[in-house]
């Protein structure tokens, strides 16, 4: 069984195109971490750019943006989307918060990432993890 993800960036409806990890998918959030210094806070589709530039051996693909209506998706349409092991992050970069709809949940959860590298970002994100 493949270690896969699928990462979307979005900032309030304008969400990027998938970044697809065929391998390493648990490794998300720490990849995610380490790339915020290239990722743009307000512009989902450069953040897609900045993750790849960051970590190029990493990103197997990019996939398709979600259709209109995300927003409102729960985990059941999260996983119709990418119904893979460690399923699909959603990275708020207004929230500087990421969550995680994994494969075998039926619920999502919010991850620990550390988003505080964005450029032009000061704001702390809480050390926070649900139980």
């Amino acid at each position: 069984m493949r270690d896969e993800a699928l990462i979307h960036f979005h900032y309030g409806r304008h969400i990027s195109s998938g970044v697809h990890l065929h391998t390493n998918g648990g490794a998300a959030p720490e990849l995610i971490s380490e790339a915020a210094p290239y990722l743009d806070p307000k512009a989902p589709g450069r953040c897609v750019v900045g993750f790849c530039a960051a970590h190029p051996s990493a990103v197997d693909d990019i996939t398709d943006a979600p259709p209109a209506g995300w927003q409102e998706w729960t985990f059941r349409e999260w996983d119709d989307w990418f119904g893979r092991i460690n399923g699909v992050f959603l990275v708020d970069l207004a929230q500087l918060q990421v969550t995680q709809y994994p494969l075998y949940s039926c619920s999502p959860h919010i991850v620990r990432c550390d988003l505080t590298g964005l450029p032009g970002r000061l704001t702390p994100v809480a050390d926070w993890l649900p139980s």
